[in-house]
């Protein structure tokens, strides 16, 4: 368990569609949610949490 992870987001939407949106949340550099989300990487990598399909 990482504990709570506090994130800043944005969204944008596309100027020739208004239904789309895409939403970006990051952690601010250096910050314990910064390295808590370093530790959850870690984790994954650790995991094998890789795609099923080759990478070319």
């Amino acid at each position: 368990m990482v504990h709570e992870l506090v994130l800043d987001w944005d969204t944008l939407t596309a100027n020739t569609d208004p239904d789309q949106h895409l939403t970006v949340w990051t952690a601010a550099p250096g910050s314990p949610t910064h390295e808590r989300l370093r530790i959850l990487a870690s984790w994954a990598t650790e995991q094998h949490l890789a795609p099923s399909f080759p990478l070319r």
